[in-house]
């Protein structure tokens, strides 16, 4: 157990405040480098601790979440009865357990079934109480554009379930794998302040947290013991004897070849379907995306090998450069951490999701001085590749800005925008500061606006989150109808992708993206002879009345072909 089977340093009080934690180099390397060696890392520490490995690049503000106090896993419910009837959910609730007596391995789970709006009200109202309960002088109360993760709730939302709710009545598909995540991170890795290179351990275990089965004691020992294994990984980095033999680098791990689950010619009879229903006015928009699939094998039965999605992320972030990157890992969906082996590789239940996403969905601030909430948005609709010469690629850009079609699409999507942001904002509050900005990145240029308002004062902003999900630069519009045909015309559901990742701060402050560029891996088969893990990835875009097929599947190919590239290892 986390808690207690390991020595520890000489207890304090209470538990370390942010100020007083260590820090650590970890070898200097980056966020990206560091979460598959700190993975395995805890994990061969401690296979019995409820880990809940997440990070999040928040626009260059990185957070690394380790051991949540509670979370809130969702999955599909199999016993729904009647679909007159509310959706209902599989909700997996699991509060890590400091007692150092006990003996149920740091962790209690519950199982409830309810709704999507039951448990958006349960996640709001356990906000609330947290930011009474806790001590909030942490907070850095400098104003900034980049907001920051200081203490609240981390996880995703998948696209599955938020277009269900949508449209409960088309019954979609969910995917079999966590609808959703959400964990509460009082534990947690942040970049040093004030330093080049550095990680800080910061930890909010206060006195709202101590219960009759707790102290500051048992409190302090989570974090020693925690520290214990950060120092030892810490050495090993900073070793460079041990460094080079004992951690996995990109040309150690199996190259993983994804394939198109449509041929052109399926994607050219899907992009006709669209126009049909563009023609006869169902929509003024809808967005077609395509999917590529593969498997991640264990070779020679060999735990070490290639078999977790979280190795390939170095090279991705570093293709990449996504500003909204961040990975999840969820393990088992009946709340079973007990039977677990000596690798999370061999854990058939569990999930991973690696995001890329260039893509704001939500940026929420709060007024320090007024307490008000502010929200902006800036959805991406819009596309050129980037060029193989300055000349060439400055050409497109051009091209990008010229583009009458995408200007379109994009102002729909804007409209669309301000309509979700209307039912939650201050009348006269909502704004378009910016239209059809360019933003490049590593192998495309977009086109993105800016969209801003100012939230009711009785508005959480957990309930704008869940209440304007999915995404309208993903569905398309109105988005309503296009969630129907999007599940006719895919016939396959989506799982996360298009959905979002993020986080939300007790106070209401917090960022969340748009899950696209979007790698998801969960169980193919349980068999323990055949054991592999199945990978996907989708790309898509807006389609409109004056889209042409063989541009939009070429610019499916423009935003995922450098990511494909690099998990096949041919760049």
């Amino acid at each position: 157990m986390l808690v207690s089977n390991h020595n520890t340093t000489e207890q304090t009080d209470s538990a370390p405040s942010p100020a007083s934690t260590p820090s650590w180099r970890f070898g200097d390397l980056s966020a990206a480098e560091l979460m598959p060696q700190l993975q395995r890392h805890l994990l061969d520490q401690d296979i019995e601790a409820n880990w809940q490995f997440v990070w999040l690049n928040n626009d260059g503000r990185p957070i690394i979440g380790l051991l949540p106090k509670v979370s809130w896993s969702v999955y599909s419910n199999d016993k729904q009865a009647s679909s007159d009837l509310p959706n209902i959910y599989k909700v997996i609730k699991s509060c890590r357990d400091t007692d150092v007596n006990s003996d149920n391995n740091n962790y209690a789970s519950t199982t409830a079934y309810m709704s999507y709006l039951e448990w958006q009200e349960e996640l709001i109202a356990y906000s609330n109480a947290q930011e009474v309960n806790h001590d909030t002088s942490y907070i850095n109360n400098e104003e900034s554009p980049k907001p920051s993760y200081h203490h609240g709730l981390i996880g995703f939302i998948g696209y599955d379930i938020a277009a269900l709710e949508l449209s409960p009545a088309d019954r979609i598909e969910l995917a079999n794998q966590p609808c959703a995540l959400l964990g509460h991170y009082d534990i947690y890795l942040t970049p040093t302040t004030h330093a080049d290179t550095g990680w800080t351990l910061k930890s909010h275990l206060t006195d709202a947290d101590v219960s009759e089965n707790t102290d500051h004691e048992t409190n302090d020992i989570l974090i020693n013991t925690l520290t214990s294994y950060l120092d030892e990984l810490d050495q090993k980095l900073s070793d460079k004897h041990l460094n080079q033999p004992q951690f996995k680098d990109v040309s150690d791990i199996t190259p993983l070849v994804l394939s198109p689950r449509w041929s052109k010619l399926d994607y050219q009879q899907a992009f006709n379907r669209t126009q049909d229903y563009l023609q006869q006015g169902d929509c003024y928009q809808i967005n077609l995306t395509q999917k590529w699939s593969g498997s991640l094998a264990r070779e020679n039965n060999d735990v070490q090998s290639a078999f977790s999605l979280i190795d390939y992320l170095p090279a991705l972030y570093r293709n990449t450069k996504a500003p909204f990157a961040g990975y999840v890992s969820v393990d088992g969906n009946d709340g079973d951490y007990l039977n677990r082996s000596s690798s999370i590789d061999a854990d058939s239940n569990h999930f991973e999701l690696l995001s890329c996403s260039p893509e704001l969905f939500f940026t929420f601030t709060r007024e320090i001085d007024t307490g008000k909430h502010s929200i902006r948005t800036k959805p991406i609709k819009g596309t050129m590749p980037r060029g193989g010469t300055n000349e060439q690629d400055d050409l497109y850009k051009q091209q990008l800005v010229n583009s009458e079609k995408d200007r379109a699409e994009n102002v729909m999507i804007v409209d669309l925008l301000r309509n979700d942001l209307g039912k939650y904002a201050k009348i006269g509050s909502v704004k378009v500061p910016q239209l059809f900005a360019i933003e490049s990145f590593s192998n495309v240029h977009h086109m993105v606006s800016t969209i801003t308002a100012e939230l009711k004062a009785d508005t959480h902003p957990l309930a704008v989150l869940f209440g304007s999900l999915p995404a309208g630069s993903i569905t398309g519009t109105p988005k309503k109808r296009a969630v129907e045909i999007i599940a006719e015309l895919e016939s396959t559901p989506r799982g996360a992708y298009c959905g979002t990742m993020g986080y939300m701060n007790f106070d209401g402050s917090g960022q969340w993206n748009v899950l696209i560029r979007t790698l998801q891996a969960n169980a193919l088969s349980n068999d323990d002879c055949n054991k592999e893990r199945h990978v996907n990835l989708w790309a898509g875009g807006g389609i409109t009345v004056a889209s042409d097929c063989d541009a939009e599947y070429q610019e499916c190919l423009d935003k995922v072909g450098n990511l494909l590239s690099v998990l096949a290892q041919n760049m």
